[in-house]
């Protein structure tokens, strides 16, 4: 480039070239600087240590498998009407194959006879089961007049609970299949409503059952195939059809387990459910809603 031996103001030649000089200085300093830089972060990525890096690729793939992993469903396994003569058979193979089960107790069953005081005091003894609420009295099996007493059966729920010292609030009503459990409000026979409303106002969480062991109430035999009840269970969880989805609340009765046939259904549904990677068993007062 030719640099004129003066400006049109007269500033000399040199100040111009060294202005110039000055300038192409600058904008060779700021591109070594630039190109250090970026060597320099280079070099720090081929610092990290390989063993980093691949925990960051592991993490990265189970953060993602993590989102695709089905969450387990939840069985809740109740047992009504106890202590009677199944009792026994039902804790027993409980604790055969280990699995948690929640006992509605009747307290007039409790002290009905030494057997049965003694059949309580074994569920007493058992810290792996739970013990819930089921009335005194259970009705003396008289439902509809027991249930157009709303204050009366408050007062039997809660000498139930007063008699046995339930560590749980969470109840069933005899002869109904109701629900008062957080946003769940349910009344299967309608002119029960008023009296399960006022248990429920007593501090008591409510819960009836997504699916019943039907048994014959003569014969107290069972009724309901257990491959049966097993695909009931599947098809209501798949299907969402229970209270809560993914959550399956299942009934049965003590009192239908007093045979070695019938026993042997029970380990069959209990060891069935245990071993399937998609179930999970819990105990009645871990159902969402239910206050500790």
């Amino acid at each position: 480039m030719e640099i004129p031996s003066s400006t049109d103001d007269g500033e000399p030649a040199q100040s111009i070239r060294f202005r110039i000089d000055i300038f192409f200085l600058s904008a060779l300093l700021l591109l070594a600087a630039s190109c250090t830089q970026k060597q320099k972060e280079t070099k720090e990525e081929k610092t990290v240590p390989d063993s980093t890096i691949i925990k960051q690729q592991q993490k990265r793939i189970a953060d993602s498998l993590a989102k695709l992993v089905i969450q387990k469903k939840k069985i809740y396994l109740t047992f009504d009407d106890g202590p009677n003569d199944g009792t026994m058979n039902v804790l027993n193979a409980v604790k055969e194959d280990s699995i948690p089960v929640s006992f509605f107790v009747v307290g007039k069953h409790v002290f009905d006879s030494p057997q049965q005081s003694a059949i309580w005091k074994e569920l007493q003894a058992d810290s792996a089961i739970e013990l819930c609420n089921h009335s005194y009295t259970h009705a003396l099996n008289h439902y509809s007049k027991y249930y157009q007493h709303p204050g009366a059966v408050v007062k039997d729920i809660e000498r139930n609970q007063d008699s046995l010292d339930f560590d749980s609030r969470v109840v069933r009503m005899p002869g109904r299949n109701a629900w008062r459990i957080d946003l769940i409000n349910r009344t299967d026979i309608k002119e029960s409503k008023v009296a399960i409303d006022a248990v429920h106002n007593a501090g008591f969480a409510v819960m009836g059952w997504d699916v019943e062991w039907m048994f014959d109430h003569k014969t107290l035999s069972l009724i309901t195939d257990t491959e049966l009840l097993l695909r009931r269970i599947e098809n209501m969880l798949e299907a969402e059809k229970t209270k809560t989805p993914g959550h399956l609340v299942l009934l049965a009765h003590d009192q239908a387990f007093q045979t070695h046939e019938s026993v042997v259904q029970l380990h069959y549904l209990f060891q069935h459910l245990k071993n399937n990677p998609e179930y999970e068993l819990v105990l009645a007062g871990n159902y969402p809603g239910v206050k500790k």
